[in-house]
Order: structure tokens, then C-alpha cells, then sequence
């Protein structure tokens, strides 16, 4: 995890840079319905860390650090490009017995989002592009080998308190090493947040994922079930910080797959 932490240094670095002299000009309430679009018009860097019990067939603990910077650009004419990156850094137990954990680098992905450039506050927010996923992976066990492409696709409903939509994507592997197992991988992110007040709010958290190369539909679908809580915190010559921490369980899974999950997430969000 070196890597990692000098990454997460350096973007708390830059976060100290970016907040002299500079301020965030949205309302709390307003700046959380922004943290729950995943294309809304802020620039943001994640840091999302999750702990999965029960892992793979040694049943231990597995470990997932992704790095996910946001960094929208006006494009004119009414529309924006949202740039999504996912940068995963993990720790994989053993798989059989004897074999030791391995560290690194995971697939990096890049989502890429056309987005109308929201008339009025509230309402329908749409937006599509491709996305690809690297064959970065330090270790064989942390990725899957394969250059992959596929469209994404998300739609959210904004009210008041709530934000509720999805963002689904399916990737096909084209290139990448070919003793590997090709991939024709599909994922539903839901997206249900409710504002409690301007400091705290309350969402959703989890993955629906299918693995269509999977003949048995018990070993295709993972869906998982969980919530966490979230506060919004603007600390003094700082950049705001948005805090999350929750847990999760599979409801429905793969038999090598784990049970329950435990999250917390620290975004940085800075001025644009």
C-alpha cells in the first residue's frame, strides 16, 4: 500500500494548495445533491475504501482502496464531459491453502459522461459514454488481463431531500492476454440518497453485477444490500470534506464471494 499512501499524500497536498483563497460558493444541501450526481458539475477525488469478510475459498478478509477522481469540462453548446477515473488499489487473500496475499495496482477504468448542462435545479439529470477498463493490474489475481470496452448509462431524479436514479454499464473484453477468460460483465450502480438536513444525509451503497459468462445464474449475479451515512464537513483553510462510512450484505451471490462488506469514503471536493 506505499503507492497508495503517497497518492492520497499528494491529492491532500493539493487540496491544501487549492483552498487558499478559494471557496466552494454552493449551499451544504446543494453540495450534497452534487456529491450524489455522479455528473454533476464538481470536481471531487474519492477515496473509498472497503473491507469484504469471508473472501474467496480461505474465507479471509479482502481489501479495496479505489481512488475515484471526478473532473467535469464544459464542452458548449448546453453540454459537459464528466471524466470519471477508478484507480483500485488491493489486497487479495490466498485462494488456496498456502498461497500468500498479494498487494497492488488493480484494472484501472475511465468512464467518460455527455451531460446536457442542467436549465434549473432539480429534475431529470441524464448522461452516456463509453467505458474502458486497463489492463493495469501489478498481479494476475488483482485484474482480469483484458482491455475492455462497453456504453455507460445513468439517469437520476432529483427532488428536495431526495436523489434516486442508477448508472448502468456493460464492458466486453476485445484485446489483452489471451490464456485469460474473456469478459461480458454487466453493473447496475443504484443511486438513492436522501439529505437529512445540510450536514447529514443517508444512501445507498453496493453494486448489482452480472457476469454473463457464467452459465449457472447462482454464480452470475451478485446483489448486494447495504446503506451509510454521510457528513458533509467545510474544516478552516481546507477544502470540504464529505465523510461515509457504511455496511453492506450480499444478498445474492457467488459461492466464493463474501458475505458482508464495511465502507468509509472521504471525498475531497475543490473549486472550479
Amino acid at each position: 500500500m506505499g503507492n497508495a499512501m503517497r497518492i492520497v499524500r499528494l491529492c491532500f497536498q493539493i487540496a491544501v494548495i487549492y483552498s487558499a483563497g478559494t471557496s466552494i460558493a454552493f449551499a451544504d444541501e446543494d453540495l450534497q445533491a452534487k456529491l450524489a450526481n455522479p455528473v454533476a458539475d464538481l470536481i471531487s477525488v474519492p477515496f473509498q475504501w472497503t473491507t469484504y469478510n469471508n473472501a474467496g475459498s480461505q474465507e479471509t478478509p479482502r481489501q479495496t482502496l479505489n481512488i475515484q477522481p471526478v473532473y467535469p469540462m464544459n464542452l458548449g453548446g448546453g453540454w459537459s464531459l464528466i471524466n470519471r477515473a477508478i484507480l483500485p488499489i488491493s489486497s487479495d487473500p490466498g485462494h488456496v491453502p498456502g498461497q500468500d496475499r498479494v498487494t497492488g495496482l488493480g484494472d484501472i477504468t475511465y468512464e467518460g459522461f455527455f451531460a446536457p448542462t442542467p436549465t434549473k435545479k432539480g429534475g431529470l439529470i441524464w448522461g452516456f459514454g463509453p467505458i474502458f477498463v486497463m489492463p493495469t493490474a501489478t498481479d494476475d489475481r488483482l485484474g482480469q488481463g483484458k482491455w475492455q470496452a462497453g456504453p455507460a448509462f445513468l439517469a437520476l431524479q432529483e427532488t428536495a431531500k431526495w436523489t434516486v436514479g442508477g448508472l448502468v454499464t456493460q464492458v466486453w473484453s476485445f484485446a489483452g492476454d489471451g490464456q485469460r477468460k474473456n469478459v461480458n460483465y454487466f453493473s447496475l450502480q443504484p443511486i438513492i440518497s436522501y439529505r437529512i438536513n445540510p450536514k447529514y444525509s443517508l444512501g445507498y451503497i453496493g453494486t448489482v453485477t452480472g457476469d454473463w459468462t457464467e452459465h449457472q445464474s447462482g454464480e452470475r449475479w451478485t446483489v448486494p444490500i447495504g446503506a451509510a451515512l454521510s457528513v458533509l464537513t467545510k474544516p478552516k483553510n481546507f477544502v470540504p470534506l464529505n465523510f461515509s462510512a457504511g455496511v453492506g450484505y450480499n444478498a445474492v451471490k457467488p459461492s466464493d464471494a463474501p458475505d458482508w462488506y464495511f465502507r468509509f469514503q472521504v471525498t475531497l471536493i475543490f473549486p472550479k
